[in-house]
């Protein structure tokens, strides 16, 4: 036993494999050593099988190296149990294999994901052939290929019973089998009108899903109702149309959900999404996401979110056009959901307590729920009231009206919400066999059984006691169809069927179908008027107190409660509510009522309640009978059972578990005890069971040889043996020690079979052989490893000696090097530092060498450079000062032009003051020289015209006078125009040379481009050249002009000494004067020349009339009076009168250009000059400009342009 790979049972994983330790009390204490799922973590752990709780044996393990992956078919399995089971399982749904065979049932576990490639049509056509189940891997195709193969071949009609719990994907493995059964059919007769019929079954599903599918807190999608599905074909085996049948809808979740996470069916949040206002569903909500909570029967999953608002909204639409699908008339659509949305009012409807004492009730009918109650419904709203409030209770010929507490108006309320949506689910299912059955032109079919699953919950009411009495029934054909296939597997053997002995559940079903069973009791219950149920109750435990089924040590832990031994284990029931569902407690009232309808819809599936009801009343037992309808529900889902179970047995059946691994809805995890659980629920431990009942191992002939040939000694090996089946059965009987019978083994034609313990005990002996020769082959291998040590410490030992003299010998070598190497080191070195010494100090003299020429060539190079630069400087200077020089003479001249110019007027004002002085004598001699006088001088000067200066000045001396006068002011403008033009030169000059600077600062910096600024300085150059050309061009046409200009002067000196010499001059000065001007005024000369002449004229008679005294003009009073003025011109606001005016100051009375040359003033004439360079004027400053200068200039330049 030690050393054995067993199971042990475990609280969380329901079996965890283990190694057997060590046994004690014997072998009924077991020391197991047990490695979890991660391989990390080890636990010891004793086991007593004499609990109550453990097996009388561990289950063994499957050691095979096959198995240890997994087996495609358990049967297989040398050790076929639970455990085994549950392991192959777990290791398939890792590997995304999610069906597994257990002979012809297939287990399908789900893997919840997707799987590529394994529903493709290429997947299909593989399972299509004949005997392809041994040949491919385990599928779903392989049942519904079955059942197609069987129908055509037997001409036998088959069906597929598909079970599980909610959320083990029940209803998508029957829409995979419809889908390749079609695919079958479409294939086996080329293509045909049943693809349209397909089309329309499988739209049909989500149109019955949204009227019979929940929320649960395990599945998002459950299923609340049985279907069976009928797959009708032709004699062609074509699929021609299909039924739907439904079994025991759950009507309680239309009015109440047991947990609050769950929800109503799926049909009544759509309708609340669409949000229609023809059924007032929204109720003025602030938020749409909270609108189903204020429904009574819409509580369930408060949390809703605005996803699955939306998604509520699109599913509404997709039922809409699936009811169009079937065929269902709009007006038919719209009474089903106005009928619909008054189931919703009707939980809206709330009730009040009537006046009196009796405690009756009245229906609050001004609310707007109850408004719209009766609208949908189409009801009359005070017979709606009467109906709800109050019964009709008949005994013999007397009628009594009962009226109804709160409680129980609330309840009829409820009845009569749960009545409406199944007849209008019934209708719905109708409607849908209508559009795509076709009951003429079939000839066999296949049933398709989607039914739920056996359930023990917590608490388990009368829903869960219908569906597991509905799975007895299930278990019961199972059962059977098992036995006979194990009976089949016998019979191939060769076995005889005597073997085999089993039990089954009938006595179950006869505990809750027989006169007095839990059915009966319940029925007999629910007719009596006070019954309840605690009575039923009790009276369920006294009248079978001593059967086996009935658990009676549970069953005394409550009153309430009763406990049945189903074939998945003990279910204990909660009885509270069983009476009252069990009645379906509509009264006869509000059917009659609700067949009265406006409603067409509802008026038509309850057209048929009244008639019925009162035939089941006529033939009831007694005098006193219930208003209510006589059969019960369970009586009705009895009788549904008892025909679905006479249709399942006309057919040949297959089966199909389907296996949650989880309530995570992970593709990874695999809850062990849950699956443990379904697997016992789903019978498939049972059918286990019973095909192990007689035999419950076998193994085939040659795995028993080569498994247990090492138990043989030397007299069996030499017997002489024929066939394997002979060696095999002389193996069994020399091992056993009893020949062959069905205590021991069985030898069949292919496996032998082991009566129960027989093979555990081959598989002790085994392993204690084993042992042995383990213990042997253990003492071999020590015995060899110590000889190997000793040799490889032998063999180390010399290898350190060797090694440690040659690391003697080495070191010494090495320290010999060492030394030999430093000093030849140190040689080297010392040869080194001398070499680098001399080559130090060879470098340094060059280092020393090569900087004292680069002194003396500096030195040269700075002196010669110096030298350079004085000789630019000298000839700069040079260039300079001639520059300077003659722009010094240039200056001169117009200066000296300037003060011949000045002396010019100021003689002309002296003479005219003498002339006028003398004027003034000659009048003042007298009357008496008048007549002498006139005889002396010509007669009065005619008008200008006609010799207007006949009275002592002629007309030669006028002209003289006033082109004098232009002369010197355009000898003025032009001086200015020509010192402008000058100035000019001068500031291009200085822009040239600043430029040819920057140029020669730019060729500096930029030698690159030295072509480039050579050629444009020589350009330049050039340039200036021309301007100094041009520049001297004009500077000698100035002073050809004012060499002109001098000898015009020249000459009216000459004709004023001429002038002076007159003695008739100062005659008629004042009359003259008036007349140049009127000859100026008449001539249109300029205003500028008439205002310096009238000025010259005014100045000369002020020098007349004023005293005489000498002043002497110093160059500071002179230069703003005279220069000034001829700069800038007149002043603003003053007249040339008054510009002038200042002038006539500068002179004496009286005195004569002689007086002014003593004076300083004017220069004495010398060879023509009028001027000297040592004047004082030019002493003071020598570079200003004269007034004359810029007009020669000006007068210059419009000559040129």
């Amino acid at each position: 036993m030690e050393g054995s790979q067993v199971y042990i049972p475990d609280e969380k994983l329901a079996w965890v494999p283990g190694t057997v330790l060590r046994t004690e009390d014997g072998g009924k204490r077991v020391l197991v050593r047990l490695v979890h799922a991660n391989a990390t973590t080890i636990d010891d752990r004793w086991v007593d099988l004499r609990d109550e709780s453990m097996p009388s044996e561990l289950p063994l393990q499957n050691d095979d190296p096959l198995v240890h992956g997994s087996v495609n078919d358990m049967c297989t399995l040398n050790h076929l149990h639970e455990p085994a089971i549950v392991y192959n399982l777990r290791a398939r749904f890792l590997q995304q294999r999610p069906y597994t065979y257990t002979g012809d049932i297939v287990v399908a576990v789900n893997p919840y994901a997707w799987l590529d490639g394994l529903y493709s049509k290429a997947t299909q056509a593989l399972y299509m052939g004949k005997d392809r189940r041994s040949s491919l891997p385990p599928h779903v195709y392989a049942t519904s290929a079955s059942a197609f193969t069987s129908m055509i071949q037997y001409d036998r009609h088959q069906s597929i019973l598909v079970s599980g719990e909610s959320g083990a994907g029940k209803t998508e493995t029957v829409k995979i089998l419809m889908e390749h059964l079609a695919t079958m059919s479409t294939t086996t007769q080329g293509q045909s009108s049943n693809l349209a019929v397909v089309a329309k079954v499988l739209k049909s599903n989500p149109l019955l899903e949204a009227f019979g599918n929940a929320k649960t807190i395990r599945n998002d999608n459950s299923s609340r109702f049985g279907k069976f599905t009928q797959l009708q074909f032709d004699h062609e085996h074509q699929l021609v149309g299909a039924k739907c049948r439904h079994y025991l809808l759950e009507k309680s979740r239309v009015v109440t959900q047991s947990d609050p996470h769950e929800r109503n069916y799926h049909i009544f949040y759509q309708l609340v999404a669409s949000n229609d206002p023809r059924w007032n569903l929204l109720q003025n909500q602030p938020n749409q996401n909270q609108h189903a909570t204020s429904f009574a029967y819409l509580q369930g999953d408060r949390s809703l979110s605005s996803s699955s608002f939306s998604l509520d909204a699109t599913r509404y639409t997709a039922t809409r056009e699936a009811l169009t699908t079937i065929g269902m008339p709009q007006l038919d659509q719209l009474a089903l959901l106005d009928a619909l949305a008054g189931i919703l009012h009707v939980g809206q409807v709330s009730f009040t307590p009537r006046n009196s004492d009796d405690g009756s009730s009245n229906a609050d009918m001004t609310s707007d729920a109850w408004t719209m109650t009766y609208t949908l419904l189409g009801l009359d709203p005070r017979s709606l009231a009467t109906s709800l409030c109050n019964r009709t209770v008949k005994a013999r010929l007397e009628v009594y009206v009962v009226p109804l507490s709160i409680d129980q108006a609330q309840m009829n309320r409820d009845a009569m919400a749960k009545e409406i949506y199944a007849r209008l689910f019934g209708y719905l299912v109708q409607c849908v066999n209508e559009s795509i059955s076709n009951d003429n032109a079939m000839v066999t079919h296949i049933d398709l059984l989607d039914i739920f699953g056996f359930e023990a919950f917590a608490t388990n009411r009368f829903e869960q006691f219908c569906i597991n009495f509905a799975n007895e029934k299930l278990q019961q054909k199972f059962t059977h169809d098992v036995f006979k296939t194990v009976q089949e597997e016998y019979e191939q053997e060769g076995l005889g069927w005597t073997y085999v002995q089993f039990k089954d559940n009938q006595d179950l079903l006869d505990l809750l179908e027989a006169p007095l069973g839990v059915i009966s009791l319940l029925n007999e219950e629910c007719i009596r008027p006070m019954g309840n149920d605690l009575t039923f109750c009790s009276k369920l435990t006294s009248t079978h107190d001593v059967h086996p089924r009935l658990d009676k040590q549970k069953a005394r832990l409550s009153a309430s409660h009763f406990a049945l031994k189903h074939y998945a284990g003990t279910v204990m029931y909660c009885v509270d509510g069983f009476v009252e569902t069990n009645k379906d407690a509509l009264s006869t009232e509000v059917v009659s009522l609700l067949a009265t309808s406006s409603n067409h819809l509802v008026s038509h599936v309850f057209q048929d309640v009244t008639t019925s009801s009162s035939a089941h009343r006529s033939s009831r037992r007694g005098s006193i009978s219930s208003g209510f309808m006589g059969e019960t529900v369970v009586s009705k889902f009895k009788t549904q059972l008892a025909g679905l179970m006479a249709d399942i047995a006309a057919t040949q059946v297959h089966y199909v578990r389907c296996i949650k691994p989880n309530a995570v809805k992970s593709s990874s995890a695999f809850d062990f005890r849950d699956v443990a659980d379904q697997l016992r629920c789903a019978g498939v431990v049972e059918a286990i069971r019973i095909s192990r009942a007689a035999f419950p191992n076998k193994l085939s002939h040659e795995r028993f040889l080569h498994r247990f040939e090492l138990l043989q000694n030397a007299k069996i090996k030499a017997a002489n043996v024929v066939t394997v089946g002979a060696a095999c059965a002389q193996l069994a009987t020399a091992l056993i020690g009893q020949p062959e019978s069905p205590t021991s083994f069985v030898l069949g034609s292919l496996h032998i079979f082991f009566a129960a313990g027989v093979l555990e005990e081959l598989e002790t002996q085994r392993m204690d052989r084993m042992h042995s020769r383990a213990t042997l082959l253990q003492r071999m291998v020590r015995g060899l490893l110590c000889r190997r040590w000793f040799l490889r410490q032998r063999t180390a030992a010399v290898l350190i000696q060797a090694r440690f003299r040659q690391y003697t010998t080495t070191t010494k070598f090495q320290q010999t090097r060492r030394r030999v190497t430093r000093l030849q080191a140190l040689w080297r070195g010392r040869a080194s530092r001398r070499s680098l010494a001399t080559r130090q100090f060879t470098l340094s003299v060059v280092l020393v060498q090569r900087n004292y020429r680069k002194y003396i060539a500096k030195k040269e190079y700075i002196k010669f450079r110096q030298a350079v630069i004085l000789l630019q400087a000298q000839a700069k200077q040079r260039t300079q000062q001639a520059k300077f020089h003659a722009h010094k003479r240039e200056l001169r001249a117009q200066q000296t032009m300037e003060m011949d110019i000045v002396a010019l007027k100021t003689r002309l004002d002296e003479e005219k003051r003498r002339a006028l002085d003398e004027h003034k004598q000659q009048g003042a001699m007298g009357i008496s020289l008048l007549p002498t006088t006139k005889q002396i001088l010509p007669p009065p000067p005619p008008p200008p015209s006609a010799g207007m200066f006949a009275a002592g000045l002629s007309v030669d001396d006028v002209s003289l006078l006033d082109e004098s006068g232009r002369m010197l002011e355009t000898l003025q403008r032009e001086v200015q125009k020509w010192r402008d033009v000058h100035d000019r030169d001068i500031s291009e000059m200085d822009q040239l040379k600043n430029e040819n600077k920057r140029i020669k600062d730019a060729y500096t910096a930029a030698g690159a481009s030295f072509a480039a600024l050579n050629q444009h300085n020589k350009q330049q150059s050039k340039a200036n050249l021309r301007l100094m050309s041009t520049h001297a061009a004009l500077i000698k046409s100035q002073e050809e002009k004012m060499k002109k200009y001098q000898r015009q002067v020249a000459d009216l000196k000459d004709e004023l000494k001429l002038v002076k010499g007159s003695n008739g001059f100062a005659v008629g000065a004042a009359s003259v004067q008036e007349n140049v001007l009127q000859v100026l005024t008449d001539h249109h000369v300029h205003h500028d020349v008439q205002a310096k002449v009238r000025q010259v004229f005014e100045g000369s008679s002020s020098v007349h009339h004023a005293p005489q005294r000498r002043t002497s003009v110093t160059p500071s009073t002179y230069e703003p009076s005279v220069v000034a003025t001829q700069r800038r011109g007149p002043m603003p606001g003053t007249s040339i009168d008054q510009q002038k005016r200042p002038s006539s100051n500068l002179h004496s009375n009286g005195s004569t250009a002689d007086n002014l040359r003593g004076s300083g003033v004017l220069p004495k004439e010398d060879g023509g000059q009028l001027l000297s360079n040592n004047s004082i004027y030019y002493e003071e400053d020598a570079n200003r400009k004269s007034g004359l200068g810029g007009m020669l200039k000006k007068m210059f330049k419009k000559n040129d342009n």
